[in-house]
């Protein structure tokens, strides 16, 4: 009863504006009769009462009911709400500014799927002469112009699905977590839409990135030096691609791999990696940085990784350093879009051609090839490298053809990135050594795109990898402008 006759909204002598309607008005106005209204205040009352005298449930089980009482009472207010909102949209052309339609329909329904369940909403159209289309201006208005009965909240729920499981785990997650259970079908369509959406985002991104200047830090009165650090490699994902051509190539005799590379990047401030943990369990953790990962080759790849290092403070950077396995492509990326960024080998990388050269003279495993390389490790960390090639060269005389041979690649491989083998100077300035952090970026990508079973196409594991670049990078609320009410910091 108190529910039904107060009004905090109601004019006082110093308060001239319309008196607001109260939540009781607000439900008769989302079509729910009084008969109805009361009906529900009771269940509600009843499901509350059950919980007070079962004090051996615990809160989910009270939160869950409640939950489930009210979402019929979501689904007419959010009907309501939407119908209000089309009403309101003139019937005007909505790419055509101040152009009226013509030929006008008018109340056409729209079905939609919400995750309160589902409504329909009315609403008029027309033809615009000037662009020669037909249209519904408050499906525009509202975010239902691409074709897809989902709403855009349900768009995005399908989208962080999808990025995070495969649609039909998806499916039996919707049920629990959102209340509903969304088609698997719908949920890949879905995510599919918004991946291109992004995907065609990207280069709007990318420039408004690169006319970007770093911010200084959350407690900094100024910006301090700091080093910008990038880590570049590329793993393999697996494609169903020449569909239905597999005997026809099998009879010419042409190559039938299915492994495709995805390019993958990362770039942090070295200010925000700090390390954890006791001595001798250290664990480095990066507070803020940015993915890219793509299928469209090195070109892309590097595109989005510099703008993303723009973003990161490129600009401003009084050091910018490059970690990567030795792969020449890697280099060339480096030399080409980061010309003054000092190259660093990875550590483990260089340690295996001393290993492999130990396993073949000694014997894999063994103890004399433990013993022999263990000296040779330590002075490649304290950037005596140049010793070690030397050590190395007056070996070849003793060894067979096959150890010979491993010899020369390792002194060829160490000759080469001689330069980016200051791992001595790396750990004076506490920087990586490694280049764990790319190497954990795609090992995340692979949870997601490399699981038993699954092949992809390189439009749908395009469309993919952007919404999860999206998602790790912070740019999600520019894909979805409604996640800002509840947005979280992700990097």
């Amino acid at each position: 009863s108190r529910m039904s006759t107060s009004n905090p909204s109601t004019p006082t002598a110093g308060n001239v504006s319309a008196p607001q309607p109260n939540l009781v008005q607000l439900l008769r106005e989302a079509g729910l009769p009084p008969e109805e209204l009361a009906a529900w205040l009771e269940d509600l009352h009843q499901v509350l009462l059950k919980i007070r005298q079962s004090p051996d449930q615990d809160a989910g089980f009270t939160e869950e009911s409640i939950r489930l009482r009210c979402r019929e009472l979501e689904r007419r207010l959010l009907q309501a709400a939407l119908q209000r909102q089309a009403d309101a949209v003139p019937v005007m052309c909505p790419k055509c500014v101040h152009v009226p339609l013509t030929e006008r329909w008018r109340q056409r329904s729209r079905p939609l799927r919400t995750l309160s369940g589902p409504v329909c909403v009315t609403r008029s159209g027309g033809y615009c002469p000037k662009c020669d289309a037909h249209s519904y201006p408050a499906d525009a208005r509202l975010g239902f112009s691409d074709g897809s009965t989902a709403s855009p909240l349900l768009r995005e729920v399908s989208a962080l699905l999808v990025s995070k499981m495969p649609a039909e785990q998806a499916e039996e997650v919707s049920q629990r977590v959102c209340g509903i259970r969304l088609n698997h079908a719908s949920l890949a369509r879905d995510a599919r839409r918004q991946g291109d959406r992004a995907i065609g985002m990207l280069p709007g991104l990318e420039a408004q990135m690169a006319r970007g200047i770093s911010k200084p830090l959350a407690g900094e009165t100024r910006p301090k030096p700091f080093t910008l650090v990038l880590q570049i490699d590329a793993w393999n994902i697996r494609e169903r691609d020449h569909w239905k051509e597999t005997e026809a190539m099998r009879e010419r005799g042409e190559d039938l791999s299915r492994w495709h590379w995805v390019y993958t990047g990362t770039v942090y401030r070295l200010d925000q990696r700090c390390v954890l943990g006791q001595p001798g369990k250290e664990r480095a953790v990066i507070t803020e940085r940015s993915h890219v990962a793509t299928r469209e080759g090195v070109e892309t790849m590097t595109r989005r990784l510099h703008s993303e290092a723009i973003r990161r403070g490129l600009a401003t950077a009084e050091r910018v350093l490059v970690i990567a396995d030795g792969a020449v492509w890697i280099w060339n990326v480096s030399g080409d879009r980061f010309p003054n960024a000092v190259q660093r080998l990875d550590l483990f990388h260089a340690n295996s051609y001393l290993w492999a050269v130990a396993n073949e003279i000694h014997g894999t495993g063994s103890a004399e090839a433990r013993e022999w390389v263990k000296p040779l490790l330590r002075q490649v960390r304290e950037d005596q490298t140049p010793a070690v090639i030397h050590e190395l060269k007056e070996l070849l005389p003793t060894l067979t053809e096959a150890q010979a041979k491993k010899v020369h690649t390792t002194v060829e491989y160490y000759t080469n990135n001689l330069h980016r083998m200051k791992y001595k100077e790396a750990e004076e300035r506490h920087e990586p050594v490694g280049s764990g952090t790319i190497e954990s970026t795609c090992r995340q990508f692979q949870c997601r795109m490399k699981r038993c079973g699954q092949f992809w196409t390189q439009p749908g594991d395009e469309a993919l990898l952007t919404l999860s670049c999206f998602w790790k990078n912070g740019h999600w609320e520019k894909l979805f402008p409604h996640a800002q009410l509840t947005s979280v910091s992700r990097n």
